[in-house]
């Protein structure tokens, strides 16, 4: 066992020593920001990364608590133990892989898009006179229009040598409209997720149900094209129109979502080459490829 292994077993069971372990399963991988400790496939225990994450743990139990009050959909049942360390219970399942969604039927495939679609529709609809009263901050994501004007031309400058013409074109198309249009991001502020990655959702393919989702740690007010633009980006357009059934407005915001979901892998690869890491860039590798162009009704 390694040192970090042995030092969060240690804590288990000096803190919550009436535990009766009989598996124990670590993931210190996939979490950005948090290393994952699961007990015997019903406790998950959270140890923070960063002192970004321990700060922000309280709020994102606080987000989490006002959401359960206005959303169908199962969420964690997230408690805060200390400074960076907390439990919740486990929700069984897997990602969402967009392989399998698309094998799945059109019953399937829109059973799944409306459960996505609620539950989207009813976070972004919690008042935001509530989100001020608990006083929940912005999404960190927002970004105003001379942000995303200020990080194109930083593309320009480190990205584009080492692109071809064609690429260049693709990409300066792309923030055209931002660029030409000073209202392209005006939008109505809402709770959103912010990070609903197919990961984040815990999917039964035998009931083709989402037993809850998780990770509520970049939350907080902002534009919900955002969280539209992530499922957008992995799923497809084909998935969104399926769950703008349930979700009409989603309709409204569409080209912002196209924009986010379109740029999120440039912003990957401007900080990969920054940072000259590797795994920047390895993390957009499970994305679609069916977003229709700003603009497209």
């Amino acid at each position: 066992m390694d040192n970090k292994k042995e030092k969060y077993l240690t804590y288990i069971k000096k803190r919550f020593p009436k535990i009766k372990i009989d598996s124990i399963n670590y993931n210190f991988q996939d979490g950005l920001n948090n290393d994952i400790v699961i007990i015997n496939n019903s406790k998950v225990f959270r140890f923070a990364k960063n002192q970004d994450i321990i700060d922000s743990l309280e709020h994102e139990i606080k987000i989490i608590n006002i959401a359960k009050e206005y959303v169908d959909m199962p969420l964690p049942d997230l408690e805060y133990i200390e400074p960076g360390i907390a439990k919740s219970n486990f929700f069984h399942g897997t990602p969402i892989f967009r392989n399998e969604l698309l094998m799945l039927d059109d019953e399937q495939q829109n059973n799944l898009a409306k459960q996505i679609g609620c539950f989207l529709k009813q976070l972004h609809s919690i008042p935001m006179e509530i989100i001020k009263e608990n006083e929940i901050k912005a999404f960190p994501g927002n970004g105003v229009r001379e942000d995303f004007i200020s990080q194109f031309h930083i593309i320009e400058e480190k990205l584009f040598p080492m692109m071809k013409s064609y690429t260049r074109e693709h990409i300066t198309q792309i923030y055209k409209p931002l660029i030409e249009n000073e209202l392209f991001l005006l939008y109505e502020p809402a709770l959103i997720h912010g990070d609903l990655a197919p990961f984040h959702f815990f999917y039964s393919k035998e009931q083709n149900k989402i037993n809850g989702v998780i990770d509520f740690g970049s939350s907080g007010y902002g534009d919900p094209a955002h969280d539209l633009g992530v499922i957008l980006d992995n799923f497809g357009e084909g998935f969104i129109k399926k769950m703008s059934m349930h979700y009409p407005e989603i309709n409204s915001f569409i080209d912002r979502s196209r924009f986010y979901a379109t740029i999120s892998s440039l912003w990957w690869a401007l900080r990969g080459f920054e940072s000259n890491d590797l795994s920047w860039h390895l993390l957009h590798l499970h994305t679609a490829r069916d977003i229709m162009p700003i603009g497209l009704k």
